[in-house]
């Protein structure tokens, strides 16, 4: 049998790792932490509450995801209930989605902010945003998504009603930071799904289930059937090479493991080093040091009474919060009667320099200014997840240097969000990248390249 190598255990290592060993390679996959999942990390409430580090959205054309959870026989806890929430200051809430009330809601101007004025003014930008997507120039990579906006004359009520939140919602990056060009591929792809796979791309879900339950007890389960080797705390610290190819990895106490394949999957600011001994690396090792790591705050907050949402996930306008995730509509009500929620800020950055009782005081006096029932609401448990590091940052400059999934070796790929596929820093994107990493290892190793 064939010997690979992955390296993380985040979710771009667990796929690769799961289809590499369906295929039947003898696969060893190695974590530095003590515990397998990277952003799909199981952790635990004050509370008591399985948790992780921050709810998840999916889409309809994350195929790669839905494959993976094939793979390991979890995709039945699944929901798409094609439907959202946007709730304003004081309290007030509009559902968006999928469903045709909702959509006769916007074309009729009943959304409050978005009457009939801002619709007319708003169609002549959709027109030119459409042009922007047909032409699709690298050129979009030198401007913010903020200056993007401006330029096709977007008016600022649709602009903070809609496209804001699915600006940060998608590329976990403020719109006055977000490069034009990371949206305007994100909505190519989009259209580029929905053709190929009709109005099913388009849903919008949930998983029903922590991420762990989702994405690792199952993965835990095909890779002890297959003989896959986990190694746990174990630090890998350069790829070993001899005559043009990787011959495995070197470990942090000295010892080589040895291969005949070899997949990166690590964050683009832990893959550097790894390449020291690697020639012709240079450029992804450039690309790596240039991508910055974003940062996400999450919280949840268990309290005595519902808070009267109307939808699975709600976006919160001009709140510290950025979503708030219903979990007693996703995972079931709890026994004990009280209601869990998890909050959630993509790109945090006034957040993160706070200590957590901070955070926990901010994101609560948010709730209450959103929600009427939180007022009276008696606050159970807040349990803050920061995550400093989250994924990388879609900034400006940084769409167009994204790194491939081959090296300078043959044997030798690269997998993780931030190698350049068809989604910014998602799920899908991770997932993506280790098929396209397990396709180049099996083209490699069958060819004797």
């Amino acid at each position: 049998m064939r010997r690979v190598v992955v390296v993380g255990g985040g979710l771009a290592g667990l796929a690769a790792t799961v289809w590499l060993a369906e295929l039947g390679y003898a696969v060893t996959l190695l974590e530095s932490n003590g515990k397998l999942g990277g952003r799909t990390i199981g952790l635990t409430s004050g509370h008591g509450d399985a948790i992780e580090n921050g709810q998840h959205v999916l889409a309809g054309s994350y195929d790669c995801i839905f494959r993976y959870l094939d793979s390991v026989g979890t995709r039945h806890l699944l929901k798409f209930p094609d439907e959202f929430g946007v709730r304003y200051p004081g309290g007030h809430i509009e559902t968006f989605g999928l469903r045709p009330r909702n959509a006769r809601r916007i074309f009729l101007g009943q959304v409050r902010g978005l009457g009939m004025t801002a619709l007319l003014r708003a169609a002549p930008a959709w027109a030119r945003l459409m042009r922007d997507l047909v032409r699709f120039d690298d050129a979009l990579d030198d401007i913010t998504v903020d200056e993007w906006f401006d330029r096709l004359g977007f008016p600022a009520a649709v602009r903070r009603i809609m496209l804001n939140s699915m600006v940060i919602g998608l590329l976990n990056e403020l719109p006055q930071y977000a490069s034009a060009h990371a949206f305007a591929a994100l909505l190519r792809t989009g259209a580029d799904r929905v053709r190929r796979g009709g109005g099913a791309a388009m849903r919008i879900g949930y998983p029903t289930v922590d991420l762990e339950t989702l994405y690792l007890n199952g993965a835990r389960r095909v890779m002890a059937e297959r003989g896959v080797q986990v190694r746990l705390r174990t630090r890998a610290v350069a790829v070993a090479v001899d005559d043009g190819r990787a011959r495995g990895v070197r470990l942090a106490d000295g010892s080589v493991i040895d291969a005949d394949a070899v997949v990166l999957a690590v964050p683009s600011w832990n893959v550097r080093s790894l390449l020291d001994e690697v020639p012709g690396s240079e450029d992804v090792r450039l690309a790596a040091k240039q991508l910055e790591p974003i940062p996400i705050m999450n919280a949840y907050v268990l309290l005595d009474r519902p808070l009267g949402t109307v939808a699975p996930w709600e976006s919160l306008l001009d709140s510290d919060i950025g979503w708030v995730f219903d979990r007693d509509r996703m995972h079931g009500p709890r026994q004990d009667g009280n209601h869990l929620y998890a909050l959630t800020t993509c790109a945090a950055y006034d957040l993160m320099t706070l200590k957590n009782p901070e955070v926990a005081d901010r994101l609560v006096g948010a709730l209450r200014a959103s929600y009427p029932a939180a007022r009276e609401a008696r606050v159970l448990d807040v349990t803050v997840v920061p995550w400093p590091k989250a994924t990388f940052s879609s900034r400006v400059g940084m769409s167009t240097i994204r790194p491939g999934n081959r090296t300078s070796l043959p044997n030798l790929v690269l997998a993780g969000d931030w190698t350049h596929n068809d989604w910014p820093t998602t799920m899908e994107g991770a997932a993506q990248s280790a098929s396209y990493a397990v396709d180049l290892v099996h083209e490699a190793l069958r060819s004797g390249s």
